[in-house]
């Protein structure tokens, strides 16, 4: 039977080295970075065949940011200042309360990564059931995929932390599926990688 994946995007952060709302910065033609996200996880869902991406919202939940994420499920965090680890907590209780077999967390800015990649990683994880993660820049780090049993570690995460302790402990005891994602390294933190991106795409 084909496992029960959750995709989670993780949205609610405050970018504030980037001056204002990244979400909604333009990163390709029209589309803002959450857009770009969205669709791409929307045609990696529906070749898998699992349910649409998850959105979590906090700091930033303007009209325009409510229209872009308008199709899909919203998960509100009322705690973004208190770090990533906040809205890792959220997505944790709402994979449980879907009964996941997995959970799939992705960052709305790692702006470079295309549908394939994504793939990869899911059929990396299908195919022996391990917790899986991209590995970029001589480490592990998302996205990454988590097993229903690492969740509940997830969930005594604090701070402004991600996941990447467990991602190093399962490495540690070869219980780690590694993806090799170079692509993985670019993020949009503040306007210089926004300008950096603009100009190696054109």
């Amino acid at each position: 039977m084909k496992p029960k994946i959750v995709t989670v995007i993780l949205a609610a952060g405050a970018s504030s080295r980037f001056n204002g709302a990244k979400i909604v910065a333009k990163v390709q033609g029209e589309l803002s970075l959450l857009e770009h996200c969205l669709q791409t996880l929307d045609r990696v869902t529906t070749a898998v065949g699992i349910a649409p991406a998850v959105v979590i919202l906090g700091a930033h939940q303007t009209d325009e940011v409510l229209a872009i994420t308008a199709d899909h499920h919203r998960l509100i965090n009322d705690n973004w200042q208190l770090g990533l680890s906040s809205s890792v907590k959220l997505a944790g209780r709402y994979a449980q309360s879907q009964q996941a077999d997995a959970m799939l967390i992705v960052l709305a800015d790692q702006v470079a990564l295309q549908e394939t990649e994504y793939l990869q990683l899911i059929e990396a994880y299908i195919r022996n059931n391990l917790t899986t993660c991209a590995f970029y820049l001589q480490n592990v780090g998302v996205p990454a995929i988590f097993l229903a049993e690492d969740i509940n570690v997830l969930m005594s995460i604090d701070g402004d932390k991600g996941a990447k302790s467990i991602l190093k402990q399962h490495d540690k005891n070869n219980s780690l599926n590694v993806v090799q994602m170079e692509q993985a390294q670019f993020d949009i933190d503040t306007p210089a990688d926004l300008a950096r991106w603009l100009d190696n795409k054109d």
